[in-house]
This record gives structure tokens, C-alpha cells and sequence, in this order.
């Protein structure tokens, strides 16, 4: 894995791990804590099955990161607030969950007067 790849991997880690500590994020993708600082560190490459978990935690398939990776292309809005969902905590996951509720009974509203 090229330099320029491994530092924008590392981007991605840090980014999906957010406020978790590197035991947390690396349970939830199967790894050891260590694993997680050396590619943060750029010490470390992932396998194939580790970047299939990274890929699925950004909503996206292996082949869609792996092209991203490679700059390939850039993930589109949806994708960039599924990341976010992702790494948020219960209590900002519950803000967001309250904020579409109520966006969702104005759109229920708006639909009813029609």
C-alpha cells in the first residue's frame, strides 16, 4: 500500500474511531487495540478483510473504498453523513434521531394540507 493510500486510511480510522479509544473501535471491527494505533501511525496495513469492515462501517462495499483510497472518487453527501452516524455518541445519536422526528412530522404536515 502506497505512502499517499496508507496516510489517507489512517484519515479514515481516526475519523470512524472519533472519541472511541483504540480497544472500542478495534472490537467492533474484530482486530487488536495495537493494530489500530499502527495504522494510525502508518506503521501498519490492513488485509483484506479488515478494509472490508472499515468499508462497511462508511456504508460503502470494498471496491467503492478501495477506489476511494485510491482517489478515485469521493464519497457523496450520504455517505459522508453515514460516517458521521457512525461515530457519533448515544446522546448526539439522539439529538439527530429527534431532529429527523420532527422534521418528519413537518413533512407529515405539510403532506396532510395538500
Amino acid at each position: 500500500m502506497q505512502l499517499e493510500v496508507r496516510k489517507k486510511f489512517a484519515q479514515v480510522v481516526r475519523e470512524l474511531r472519533g472519541s472511541q479509544g483504540y480497544r472500542e473501535f478495534a472490537r467492533k471491527i474484530g482486530i487488536s487495540h495495537p493494530t489500530v494505533g499502527a495504522w494510525e501511525n502508518l506503521k501498519g496495513i490492513p488485509d483484506t478483510e479488515s478494509l472490508r469492515k472499515i468499508a462497511s462501517l462508511r456504508g460503502e462495499t470494498l471496491e467503492e473504498f478501495e477506489a476511494f483510497l485510491g482517489g478515485n472518487c469521493k464519497p457523496d453527501q450520504i455517505q459522508r453523513v453515514i460516517q458521521q452516524i457512525q461515530i457519533m455518541s448515544d446522546i448526539e445519536l439522539a439529538i439527530v434521531l429527534k431532529a429527523i422526528a420532527k422534521r418528519l412530522e413537518e413533512i407529515n404536515e405539510i403532506t396532510n394540507n395538500i
